[in-house]
């Protein structure tokens, strides 16, 4: 695996190879590529049909408590919005599948942004479950549902900061985004990079908002692991996490 190469920032990634459309298609071109294996989706099917089965999108079956509402929006540039039923402890939540790992290496990345910040929860990560009704269980010490994750959690009912949390391996992470405010509408990229160049540095996991390093942590690097996105809403109110794009590559082993 020595050489092989995993972007860290998208906007940064490769600069070497000159314009910024060049290296947007250099990313793109991991889509087919031999050595790598990749999921992205800008979300822009519009469909009439219920999210994921009935627009045959090839999604896991959604996760929620109550009646979660998880659909494509119209509009320039798509989106996926995932809306929690509207009393306090509903939830909604969506995986990918299970295809990455520490030992082979990923880099995830996400845009995202949660509608309002009061009274909320959100968890945008890796983590190795499809059927979690949250990857999180407590964001202030932390402890998990997950046996292994690793990426961002906000939870109201600890503070009003975004947590990168990791779970799984020798040295858990739990490293707040102090410099970083989260806003109500306004989105924010988050970047997870797993593993390393070889499978000894598989269990290591870092995770980065708005192209700055936030914390690192342990996974256990052999566990197979899905993106995914999660929202709660911790009042009578409804929350919706939108994502605008999301993605994840792996090496193959």
């Amino acid at each position: 695996m020595a050489g092989k190469y995993l972007p860290r920032d998208l906007r940064y990634a490769f600069s070497q190879l000159g314009s910024t459309s060049e290296r947007i298609r250099a990313l793109l071109a991991l889509q087919g590529n031999p050595e790598y294996f990749s999921w992205w989706d800008d979300f822009l099917g519009d469909s009439a049909g219920t999210w994921p089965a009935d627009a045959n999108w090839g999604y896991p079956a959604t996760v929620g408590t109550n009646t979660e509402v998880i659909a494509l929006a119209g509009g320039i540039g798509g989106t996926l919005t995932l809306t929690t039923a509207g009393s306090s402890g509903d939830t909604a939540g969506q995986g990918v599948g299970l295809h990455w790992s520490g030992d082979t290496g990923f880099y995830f990345i996400a845009r995202c942004k949660l509608d309002r910040i009061t009274n909320a929860k959100f968890e945008i990560m890796m983590t190795d479950a499809l059927t979690d009704d949250g990857a999180v269980a407590t964001k202030a010490t932390p402890t998990f549902t997950a046996t292994d994750c690793a990426g961002f959690v906000f939870d109201t009912t600890d503070d009003g900061e975004v947590t990168f949390v990791s779970n799984g391996g020798t040295a858990d992470g739990n490293t707040d985004a102090e410099d970083f405010d989260l806003a109500a509408d306004t989105y924010f990229v988050v970047e997870i990079v797993g593993g390393g160049p070889t499978s000894a540095t598989g269990d290591n996991v870092t995770g980065y908002i708005n192209g700055k390093r936030i914390g690192s942590g342990n996974i256990n690097g052999a566990n197979p692991l899905s993106p995914w996105f999660y929202v709660e809403t911790l009042e009578a109110n409804t929350s919706t996490l939108t994502v605008d794009y999301g993605g994840c590559i792996g090496r193959r082993a």
